[in-house]
């Protein structure tokens, strides 16, 4: 009788841990992040550029490279680097900004003596940045 009682408490037991088991597993699923193509939503630099129409201490426009997400660029010796206006264009529906600050293309003020990190925020909150290196020659 003992036998029979331990053995319907074991299995009772392992019944009711198998049980959470498979609960937890199924909540597990439910809770998950959006899935993979919300996160797929374009947020990219498509061009970036600086216009002598916009940067007085320019003489001409100045195309840069891409590599990645790193944008290079050599802008003649003596430039003023501490504020310039970069003319970029982006993915649909993103939000740009430096430092936490929105920017605009062609409006924004920026210090290129350092690296600049443009991150680029699509609508589902997801984001990539764009470090931006920009040099005299």
């Amino acid at each position: 009788m003992y036998k029979i009682q331990l053995k319907l408490i074991a299995s009772s037991f392992l019944f009711a841990l198998l049980s959470c088991c498979i609960i937890s597993c199924k909540k597990d699923k439910a809770d998950q992040q959006p899935t993979e193509q919300t996160s797929l939503l374009p947020k990219d630099i498509l061009s970036f550029e600086f216009h002598n129409s916009d940067n007085s201490n320019l003489n001409t426009d100045y195309n840069t490279s891409f590599a990645g997400n790193a944008i290079t660029g050599v802008l003649p010796l003596g430039t003023n680097l501490s504020a310039l206006k970069a003319d970029y264009t982006t993915s649909k529906n993103v939000v740009v900004t430096v430092n936490g600050q929105v920017q605009t293309s062609r409006v924004s003020v920026n210090d290129f003596r350092q690296p600049v990190v443009y991150t680029v925020k699509a609508e589902d909150g997801s984001t990539k940045n764009y470090t931006v290196t920009i040099t005299t020659k």
